[in-house]
């Protein structure tokens, strides 16, 4: 299949890496829509797929000289395919330090600017880790000492994604209740 223009890809490669606008604005017209289709089928926020097509289309355009491309409707949907991927991965990442930041928000979040030594604040958390019921207790541990996510604790306990963001979400408010007690015998 031939791009518009009755240009190859092997064609629009060349004139590209020449700095040739047109052919790149040809080769934007011709595969923006398929590209951003594609993403779409992966990732459900509009605005997420626009970008990462946007950010595809700016390195084509910044490495222009250097590329060496056969397919460029390969070439692109691979381009594609890798930013979905590292979409992925850094919203996974993203996530679950918002878990951690929840979690222990609640353990040191200051009250009326005061605040507990360290030693007692540790002693504390340990106090409220061993009042947390037993499973939760296990998934805690999971997540501090192994740094698991919510669904490889589930995995590993043989409980649903739901019941781990349960038990998170209630040694989050058991840790904040801990802290405010703490906070008025201090």
């Amino acid at each position: 299949m031939r791009p518009p223009g009755n240009h190859t890809d092997a064609e629009l490669v060349a004139l590209l890496n020449n700095g040739d606008k047109g052919a790149f604005e040809l080769i934007y017209h011709t595969y923006v829509s398929e590209l951003y289709r594609y993403a779409r089928f992966n990732i459900s926020i509009k605005e997420d797929c626009e970008e990462i097509v946007q950010e595809v289309f700016e390195s084509l355009w910044i490495r222009h000289k250097t590329l060496r491309i056969e397919s460029l409707r390969f070439y692109l949907r691979a381009m594609v395919r890798y930013n979905v991927i590292r979409y992925f991965h850094t919203s996974r990442i993203r996530k679950k330090y918002a878990e951690h930041f929840l979690l222990f928000e609640a353990v040191y979040e200051e009250n009326d600017g005061q605040g507990i030594e360290p030693s007692a604040l540790q002693s504390m958390m340990y106090k409220a880790i061993a009042e947390l019921p037993g499973r939760c207790q296990e998934a805690l541990k999971l997540r501090l000492t192994e740094d698991l996510s919510n669904g490889a604790i589930a995995k590993r306990m043989n409980i649903t994604k739901r019941t781990v963001e349960v038990y998170m979400l209630r040694a989050s408010n058991h840790f904040r209740s801990a802290y405010k007690a703490s906070l008025k015998r201090s």
